[in-house]
């Protein structure tokens, strides 16, 4: 009976006995009128290792209060527990805090920089050689500039579009695929029919406008609150306002 289960606030209480340093972020209720009911007690450990990109959880019982299983609990895990978590948090920089989520970044956007210099200068040295390039060679230019500066528009797009979605669509995360690769394939058809030279300058512009629209749409929210379901402002947020702000410069210059 739903109605028998233990407060939220007991259940939190029951994980902060064991674990001081966690904090919680959420709690995901699985099954809770089966014979296996159980609360997944998601959150971050700054002083361990997080088992995935959102945190670790530890799972209680929401009709005793009882901790069930631990095994992903940050801090608390076993030996091979640990290295597997390792991997993980290697992969989703789930350690040490906002500096290293921020290094990351600043490594993936290296990491695609070198993609995209790379391809084009493969290409460029066969343009300068004086001959009409082949076609296998047209084709390259045109998917390298569709693909790579495609995803800057879709991600941007899907991105500045996240506070209208929500009173426009029912099924928001379809929305955000459907509008991300929409955006996307649109500007790799637009590479290939216009040709990598002029669509390269073309599809930068369209960045830097769909970039600039998340500051934009942001400050539209403050101007006209009533526009749409506006959530509350944050740091968090305008870390990601200021950042597509510098980013839609850099596109420009």
């Amino acid at each position: 009976d739903p109605a028998t289960m233990r407060a939220p606030a007991e259940l939190l209480a029951a994980v902060r006995a064991i674990a001081p340093s966690f904090e919680p972020t959420a709690m995901q209720y699985l099954q809770p009128t089966g014979p296996r009911a159980a609360v997944r007690v998601w959150g971050q450990d700054e002083s361990a290792v997080a088992p995935r990109a959102r945190g670790g959880f530890v799972v209680v019982d929401p009709y005793s209060a009882r901790i069930v299983n631990r095994d992903s609990l940050p801090g608390q895990q076993s030996a091979a527990n640990t290295v597997i978590s390792s991997f993980f948090a290697l992969h989703m920089a789930s350690f040490a805090g906002d500096p290293v989520k921020w290094l990351y970044f600043v490594l993936g956007l290296a990491g695609a920089w070198l993609f995209y210099s790379g391809n084009l200068l493969w290409i460029e040295s066969r343009r300068k050689r004086g001959a009409e390039p082949p076609r296998r060679t047209r084709w390259m230019a045109a998917a390298t500039i569709g693909v790579c500066l495609g995803s800057v528009c879709g991600i941007s797009a899907t991105i500045a579009a996240a506070k209208w979605l929500p009173g426009l669509v029912a099924d928001v995360a379809a929305g955000h695929r459907a509008l991300y690769y929409a955006v996307f394939f649109t500007a790799i058809g637009w590479a290939f029919w216009r040709g990598s030279a002029r669509g390269s300058v073309q599809l930068l512009w369209v960045a830097v406008v769909l970039t600039a629209a998340i500051p934009a749409s942001s400050l539209l929210g403050v101007l006209a609150p009533g526009l749409g379901p506006w959530p509350t402002a944050s740091a968090a947020a305008l870390g990601v306002d200021l950042t597509a702000a510098v980013g839609a410069l850099l596109l420009a210059w």
